[in-house]
């Protein structure tokens, strides 16, 4: 606990105000288009699937991307089927974590915590990879669950009101 209370005791090194413009920055010259579409969201989409990014200067320490699919994505396979493709990916996707919301929808995301020193660019980049990396392990799962395969580009949400509380 004690190295716990050191590290969240630090100063970040860099200004919590730059941090959404330097996601945005590399973001674009990777190619996706990014947009700010509030004072902590950026919205863009990684081969067809919206992906959230959500920093705030509040909690200057924490920053999370999230995609979310729609309960109707997966009608034809049961509630029981998806929590378990959502437990196999949680323990295989270590830095990420894959959940059926209050609503039935399936969110996946990616959290890390800012310390000093961290290349926040490159680091944004490597969260985007590594959500993608777990959307496309899910999505196999599910399909040896079930033995059928699942559209994820077509079947994602866009981003909603209810994520901007989140």
């Amino acid at each position: 606990m004690a190295l716990f209370d050191k590290l969240k005791k630090s100063t970040p090194d860099f200004d919590p105000k730059e941090v959404l413009p330097t996601i945005l920055e590399a973001l674009g010259k990777e190619g996706y288009r990014p947009e700010q579409d509030n004072d902590i969201r950026i919205v863009y989409k990684n081969e067809g699937i919206y992906f959230c990014l959500y920093y705030r200067t509040e909690d200057p320490e924490f920053l999370m991307v999230r995609a979310t699919f729609e309960r109707a994505a997966f009608d034809d396979v049961p509630e029981p089927t998806l929590y378990k493709a959502c437990a196999a990916t949680d323990y295989d996707q270590k830095v990420s974590k894959a959940y059926i919301d209050d609503e039935g929808d399936i969110v996946f995301s990616v959290e890390t915590f800012l310390f000093p020193g961290t290349p926040i660019a490159k680091l944004a980049l490597r969260m985007n990879d590594a959500l993608g990396s777990t959307i496309a392990f899910f999505h196999r799962t599910l399909k040896d669950m079930t033995g059928k395969g699942e559209s994820t580009e077509e079947n994602a949400s866009q981003p909603s009101g209810a994520e901007l509380a989140n």
